[in-house]
């Protein structure tokens, strides 16, 4: 038609930061430049799905047999709703729901593989459709997204019955996206974690060597932060600290190793440190409890060892540190020991990038949760200035997650800042809250504002404060 442009083939990154594509497949020259996660050039399939062979299932495997009771006996905490609602819905509409959800929900993470016909199609559609009716208050749309979310775990508890050895990526993938919807609608604490835990099921049946192609690869890159937080909160150790999780998945891609990726292989380490502290108090004597807790305290110095080294190599290029801007008018008051009133903070960060604020925000978390473990180990003696130091670097953590809030809550990165924030908000207050009473309170208000929509939008949030008690 004369007049009218044709639809754009370029990649979703080029195409909003309004430039041109190469088109090149699976990532363009540009995504790649600018370290983004590019999802290929807009066509009928956008990734690639690899075939799995199903047959009958075998009750004899326990794996699939746990990861079928995992994840699909754990629906969200909802009223299921009536199939009618909007028995009609046309394709347009369907579009319209997903560009809504790809520029709001997902504007920085490349777009998902929505191939027709598949699992994951029904479940990125369950997702669209609840985020729209959520974000335009419509109760309607909502409810029919909840529908779909059931019609989509259906779905995948038939693929899990029929998935033999080696579960499909659409089945991964799929699985993906029904925690997102998980966290985003439902206030249970454990809804995500079932979802984690089974994924991580299916995953070991996979191998590590099969996650290494870049559709694989990307699946696990997205999921890999939750498996790692399902176990610190279980206190189960996670096969993510296996070396060979941590290296075969990336061996035909090394170029996506980055310092993110090597701040969840430190964090990786961490659930198994926790269980065999739990173990200590059921040995039967008091020596041979000692002797498992220096081996303990040995295991957990090499993760603060490996902690420091991060943080060195990361603070050693100058474009990883942020700027410092007058702090914003939300900025919570203290009262020094003189009776003054004071802002907590003077100053907030700007970050290069999401994914700068992000590592940082996960190395300061990491440290919290080191230190605080320190804590709960008692070996050998420490002097007072030890405790000193100790707890005046977990409060600077605590203190750099609370001043990256604000850029974290952009409307540029849609729900993912908010996202990103979970696991630092929650260590930050333990880090701080007794020391900061007042601060505390601001980082509960913070994350009740993400839990009810102000400031993101996850529900799962409301609980964030009492798991892993």
């Amino acid at each position: 038609m004369v007049g009218v442009g044709g639809r754009s083939k370029a990649c979703d990154n080029c195409k909003r930061r309004r430039v041109k594509c190469d088109l090149s497949k699976p990532q363009c020259a540009r995504c790649i430049k600018a370290r983004l996660q590019c999802g290929g050039p807009r066509g009928i399939a956008i990734i690639q799905y690899g075939r799995g062979i199903t047959t009958q299932s075998d009750d004899s495997d326990p794996a699939r047999s746990s990861a079928l009771e995992t994840i699909a006996t754990a629906p969200a905490n909802i009223q299921q709703p009536v199939p009618e609602i909007h028995p009609g819905l046309s394709l347009s509409q369907d579009e319209t729901f997903t560009a809504f959800t790809l520029l709001h929900f997902l504007p920085t993470s490349g777009v998902l593989g929505v191939a027709p016909g598949t699992i994951t199609t029904k479940s990125f559609l369950a997702l669209a459709t609840t985020y729209f009716g959520i974000k335009r208050q419509d109760s309607a749309i909502t409810q029919f997204g909840l529908k779909r979310y059931s019609d989509a775990l259906g779905a995948v508890h038939s693929a899990l019955e029929e998935s033999i050895s080696s579960p499909t990526f659409d089945l991964l993938e799929a699985i993906m996206v029904m925690s997102l919807i998980e966290s985003l609608v439902s206030d249970r604490e454990n809804g995500w974690i079932n979802h984690a835990r089974g994924l991580e099921r299916l995953f070991e049946m996979r191998g590590p060597e099969a996650m290494a192609s870049l559709p694989c690869l990307m699946i696990l890159e997205r999921t890999r932060p939750s498996l790692i937080f399902a176990g610190l909160i279980l206190r189960k150790p996670t096969i993510m600290s296996n070396i060979e999780w941590k290296r075969d998945p990336w061996c035909l891609h090394p170029e996506r190793v980055d310092s993110l990726k090597l701040m969840f292989d430190i964090l990786a380490d961490c659930p198994s440190l926790f269980v065999l502290r739990d173990k200590l108090s059921s040995y039967p004597d008091e020596e041979t409890r000692m002797t498992a807790a220096r081996s303990l305290s040995e295991e957990f110095q090499r993760v603060v060892a490996s902690l420091d080294s991060w943080g060195e190599r990361f603070a050693s290029d100058p474009s990883h540190t942020p700027v410092e801007i007058p702090a914003v008018r939300t900025t919570p008051i203290t009262e020094d020991e003189g009776g003054t009133l004071r802002s907590a903070w003077s100053t907030v960060f700007r970050y290069r990038s999401l994914y700068h604020a992000n590592a940082m925000a996960m190395y300061n978390a990491t440290t919290i949760l080191a230190l605080r473990f320190s804590d709960s180990i008692h070996v050998g003696s420490e002097s007072p200035f030890e405790r000193h130091i100790r707890k005046r670097r977990m409060s600077e953590a605590a203190l750099s997650i609370c001043r990256s809030v604000e850029y974290h809550q952009q409307e540029l990165w849609g729900e993912q800042g908010s996202f990103a924030l979970l696991f630092p908000l929650r260590m930050a207050y333990d880090g701080l809250s007794e020391e900061e009473p007042t601060v505390g309170a601001w980082l509960q208000s913070v994350i009740h504002d993400i839990s009810a929509g102000k400031q993101g939008l996850w529900r799962s949030a409301k609980s964030l404060l009492e798991i892993g008690r």
